[in-house]
């Protein structure tokens, strides 16, 4: 059995000398930011059995998963030292075992991925009687392609790394440098900005009076010809939230958030990430709340609030994709207990009483017995249905849709045909699989009775050669024992003419 060195054994003798050279030139902040490699490392446990050494373009190709790089290690363990190529031909069976898997069917998904990396090539040959039996030749490569364009080594990505922080950096602090400029400095020379002209002498043909730009009451006029005073510069915008970085929780929960937009939504929103949706997020978790939260919280106000119904067929669409996403998000105003969630304990899952009692003091202001008047600018209701599963009935309002379902149902329909369908596929499968085995099992048969066969009837030869060649041993004998009784007593020789 391999043994493969994990991250602390490859790092057991330090840092490799191309990451030292890369990271030699990093300052200390670089490497905090960029969770740099550890400054120092202990040997541990030596191997005492063989390894398999990868090369560190494979080890840093992104788009290679975790499985599909277990599964290159296992066939570059299985490649051997003493011939001059790079074939292996291990069966799928075992390479499933090696891996973990139950069924041999997990392995050709990852065999396809390297295939397509160009980490592996198969091919397949033919052997034994009449080549009827097959088998899969993987060629293991160690030098990448010659159009890949990833990193080669550590020494690379630290230097990208390196470069891309610089960059960022510089770009920080000329944006900084931009933002503590004062406005008006350029040109002037003086730190108060010159104030406009006033509209009386902006007019074309006139000529502002000089030395009133510092708010003296007088001056002299300006010669004619002189150019006029520099335009004032915009203002650089001050850094706000969105000069502030994200700490690495934050982020990942509004990775998360944004993740978890309804498809339709997702859809309609632009490509970038506008602010106001990241400070949204970050408000809504300056709450109290979770991540997961505020995913269960855009899931059900993406139905509640009429938004998956407003983009059916008939529904009158959504006018501002950021503005519904925002609202998807944001804390509830309407009540001042903090725990609420819409209408709900968020601890506790119980109705909110505060919601309760507000809603309950809103119906007694209104009135005993009072009815609130027609508004004659209201647009006609709209149509109401009701959904057509049994099971669910939900109301909904608008156009009724062609299959007469509500959004759940219609998303559960979907979700048991794919479940149907992946079973389906999965049945097909284990039927190919045991149809396979099966004739493999009776072409395994079948040779056996023939090797049978043919065992008995070299048998038969045998035994046939074996008689043939005791009878002629035994005519010679009678031969020889004839010619020595002649010998002995020739007076028998007549006798032995006449019979």
């Amino acid at each position: 059995m391999s043994g493969f060195h994990d991250e602390n054994e490859m790092w057991a003798d330090g840092v490799p000398k191309d990451a030292e050279e890369a990271v030699a030139d990093l300052a200390e902040d670089d490497l905090d930011e960029l969770d740099g490699p550890p400054v120092e490392f202990r040997r541990g446990r030596r191997s005492r059995f063989p390894f398999a050494m990868t090369p560190q373009w494979v080890l840093l190709m992104t788009e290679l998963s975790h499985p599909a790089f277990r599964l290159y290690c296992l066939m570059l363990a299985h490649v051997s030292s003493e011939r001059d190529d790079q074939l292996v031909w291990p069966h799928q069976k075992t390479l499933a075992k090696l891996m973990g898997y139950s069924r041999k069917a997990s392995v050709p998904p990852l065999v396809k991925l390297l295939v397509k990396l160009e980490l592996v090539e198969v091919e397949e040959q033919r052997y034994g009687h009449n080549n009827s039996r097959r088998r899969n030749v993987y060629t293991v490569h160690e030098e990448p392609p010659a159009h890949w364009k990833g990193w080669a080594s550590l020494k690379e990505f630290y230097a990208a790394e390196k470069a891309e922080r610089k960059a960022a950096r510089a770009a920080e602090q000329k944006a900084a440098a931009k933002a503590r400029t004062p406005r008006g400095s350029a040109g002037q020379g003086q730190d108060a900005p010159a104030p406009a002209p006033s509209p009386e002498h902006g007019k074309s043909g006139e000529a502002a009076p000089a030395g009133r730009g510092h708010g003296e009451p007088g001056g002299s006029a300006a010669p004619v010809g002189a150019k006029p005073p520099p335009k004032k510069k915009a203002p650089a915008k001050k850094a706000g939230k969105a000069g502030v970085r994200m700490t690495r929780e934050q982020a990942a929960a509004v990775a998360t958030v944004v993740a978890a937009w309804p498809a339709e939504l997702a859809a309609l929103l632009p490509k970038y990430r506008p602010d106001v949706i990241r400070d949204a997020v970050l408000e809504a978790m300056s709450f109290g709340r979770s991540a997961e939260q505020l995913v269960e919280r855009v899931q059900r106000r993406w139905s509640l609030h009429g938004y998956a119904d407003a983009l059916l067929p008939g529904g009158k669409g959504i006018g501002s994709p950021v503005g519904v996403a925002v609202g998807l998000v944001r804390p509830s105003t309407d009540c001042p207990d903090p725990m609420c969630e819409d209408g709900t304990t968020s601890d506790t899952g119980a109705p909110c009483r505060v919601c309760g009692e507000r809603k309950t003091d809103r119906k007694a202001d209104r009135g005993p017995g009072r009815v609130p008047e027609q508004r004659e600018d209201r647009a006609p209701a709209l149509d109401r249905w009701t959904c057509e599963n049994p099971a669910c009935r939900a109301p909904g309002k608008g156009t009724p849709p062609g299959d007469g379902l509500c959004l759940a149902c219609r998303q559960e329909l979907k979700e048991s045909a794919a479940r149907l369908a992946a079973d389906c596929a999965a049945a097909e499968a284990d039927r190919a699989r045991a149809e396979a085995l099966s004739w493999e099992l009776t072409l395994e048969d079948a040779y056996g009775e023939q090797d049978r066969r043919e065992a008995a009837a070299a048998k038969l030869r045998e035994q046939r050669a074996a008689a043939a060649l005791r009878r002629r041993e035994e005519a010679e004998r009678d031969r020889l024992l004839r010619e020595q009784v002649l010998r002995d007593h020739p007076e028998l020789a007549s006798f032995a003419q006449n019979t």
